[in-house]
């Protein structure tokens, strides 16, 4: 099987974008969530970990699936930006279902940090999966 320098560019392409989205991901998702998570993660807070960590894999099986799915470039980034969307909300939803939610993960309640890695990496899933 011969592969071609238009295939390696290709996937230097995508992996290239795919690396800017999920730092503009992070970084929108650090702005706008009321918890300094690399703050708290530096002074050993394994809630904040857990809660960031599992919104990363969440989104990033997502963009697995509008990488293998797009039909172009913009098709992979309207996919991805809608995937980052979905991920946000899913935070917020996620501290309506525990009183003070952001202050747990404050106090390092690693059992709320838990229940937002598992919401994240799970609406990752149906998200990647919707994309098929």
């Amino acid at each position: 099987m011969t592969t071609h320098l238009w295939q390696y560019l290709l996937y230097l392409k995508f992996f290239a974008v795919g690396l800017v989205m999920m730092a503009t991901y992070i970084s929108v998702y650090l702005k706008i969530t009321p918890v300094s998570e690399l703050s708290l993660i530096r002074q050993g807070n394994a809630a904040c970990a857990l809660s960031l960590i599992g919104t990363m894999i969440g989104y990033s099986i997502t963009l697995i699936s509008s990488m293998l799915h797009s039909a172009s470039m913009l098709d992979f980034v309207i996919w991805g930006i809608g995937a980052a969307v979905i991920q946000v909300v899913v935070y917020f939803i996620t501290t309506l279902l525990i009183p003070k939610a952001n202050q747990e993960l404050k106090n390092n309640n690693v059992a709320v940090g838990i229940l937002f890695f598992g919401f994240s990496v799970s609406i990752g899933i149906l998200n990647a999966a919707s994309l098929s």
